[in-house]
């Protein structure tokens, strides 16, 4: 059965509630569908989030806005199926249609579209023997925590399917307390949490005080006039020393000012999840104003539109790389479609959907970008006046070499010819005694390539 959320619709039948109470006690409660979840949501109240753990919410018209955000955020969303993909991480399967970026931007059958008109083309294939060794070592099976499939016919604990059926999109389930895990709704929705801190290496905007006591990268970028950026990042269940605080390794494609940006790769974020909150998780982010009124992680606003029923946006990687053993990692790719087309995201080789071009200026990257970048991220909040003990990457320095340290690899990007182009990347560290990088090339399947990383508070990093 079909079901949107409106806020006329009865909390539960009288009938459903008595049958309930007349039945013996389980170990867990059914999950509720999406229509039923906000009508709870509806009536609760700041005084039963007060004291309980991980809620953060301010005040009391926080707690407000944030239950007319997700009011507003599922106006028209009509979900088909729901289910778990793991205890406590619920997804949605609704109607591609209705899902709130297609309602944004106006989409309906005649305009839908599901992947770019053209793809980037090689510029020569690849060589495939240098890099062996290393490469022996990688997997890069489509990993089950961000890959649904209906072939595999996987279930959750009350039998209902892990996957979406085609038409439909799955969207993580936002409820109000991953919200209230926040002090604020823009705490929630911006990088770092607060507007303005950001998430881009040297933005030059927001509250800088703040950005460069919290944001620390150790990144390598281009400025090259591009339609997008690709690499295959390698993945770890990376340290991060509070909830609050949060390790990636990500791509960037920016331009303009204040600028605009897209960006996707893996984050180790605790406070942001409802499971697994220690693994790491496929994100997707962009801001429009410099991460300042503007930005969102995954489907969390109407920025993004899913045309992919298989990928699991915000999904959690069931495998992560193990020191001196297996190295898991997944490509990722942002896009241009041509000068007119769209901001398109592939993972695995797969298109799950893109951001429109007309969220973004002409002065900005509507048409194109500016610049390319590529590395990892980390929140520094000084506990106790000393540098942080979380990990960006392995936790390993870059000179901790193959199997040890995190990498990036393959890089490149996507020239306005639409052909994938090796970039001419420029290493830069916010504290090298903390966390490092080390760019290097190969003529094998590596090509472009970085190791980077560190563990933070220790010697050498206060």
């Amino acid at each position: 059965m079909n079901t949107s959320y409106s806020p006329a619709l009865p909390r539960r039948l009288l009938l459903a509630g008595l049958i309930a109470a007349a039945l013996p006690m389980v170990a867990q409660a059914a999950t509720p569908t999406l229509a039923d979840s906000l009508a709870d949501m509806d009536t609760e109240q700041i005084a039963n989030f007060i004291g309980r753990p991980g809620a953060r919410v301010r005040d009391a018209a926080q707690f407000e806005r944030m239950k007319n955000y997700l009011r507003t955020h599922y106006a028209g969303v009509v979900a088909k199926h729901h289910f778990e993909l793991s205890p406590g991480e619920v997804f949605d399967c609704v109607d591609a249609l209705t899902q709130p970026g297609a309602r944004r931007h106006g989409l309906t059958a005649a305009n839908w579209v599901n992947k770019p008109s053209m793809l980037p083309t090689e510029p020569m294939a690849e060589a495939s023997d240098a890099d062996q060794a290393r490469s022996a070592q990688e997997r890069h099976r489509r990993d089950p925590g961000i890959f649904l499939s209906p072939a595999r016919a996987e279930v959750d604990a009350e039998g209902r399917a892990k996957s979406c059926a085609k038409g439909t999109i799955p969207m993580k389930r936002l409820t109000l307390p991953r919200l209230a895990a926040f002090e604020t709704l823009e705490h929630f929705r911006h990088k770092r949490g607060r507007p303005g801190t950001g998430g881009l290496p040297g933005q030059q905007g927001g509250d800088m005080q703040t950005q460069a006591s919290v944001h620390e990268y150790a990144h390598a970028y281009d400025y090259v006039t591009n339609w997008g950026a690709e690499s295959t990042l390698n993945i770890w269940k990376s340290y991060t020393e509070l909830d609050s605080e949060f390790s990636l390794s990500q791509i960037w494609v920016t331009g303009g000012s204040p600028v605009e940006t897209i960006e996707a790769g893996w984050q180790v974020y605790p406070n942001r999840q409802s499971s697994h909150e220690h693994d790491a998780h496929l994100f997707i982010y962009s801001t429009q104003d410099g991460y300042d009124d503007t930005g969102c992680y995954d489907l969390t606003c109407d920025d993004f539109v899913q045309t992919n029923s298989d990928v699991a946006i915000g999904g959690y990687f069931t495998n992560h790389s193990q020191v001196n053993g297996t190295q898991y990692a997944t490509k990722i790719l942002i896009q241009k479609d041509g000068t007119l087309g769209h901001w398109w995201i592939a993972v695995g080789g797969v298109y799950a959907g893109y951001y429109p071009r007309t969220l973004y200026d002409t002065s900005g990257i509507r048409n194109q970008a500016a610049k390319v970048d590529f590395g990892g991220e980390i929140i520094n909040s000084s506990p106790s006046g000393r540098h942080t003990r979380t990990d960006m990457g392995s936790g390993y320095k870059p000179t901790s070499g193959s199997g040890y340290a995190a990498y990036q690899r393959t890089i490149r990007y996507v020239s306005t010819g639409n052909v994938y182009t090796t970039p001419s990347l420029a290493e830069s560290r916010t504290k090298s005694a903390c966390y490092d990088i080390d760019v290097g090339t190969s003529t094998g399947t590596w090509k472009t390539y970085f190791y980077f990383g560190g563990e933070g508070y220790g010697t050498g990093c206060p």
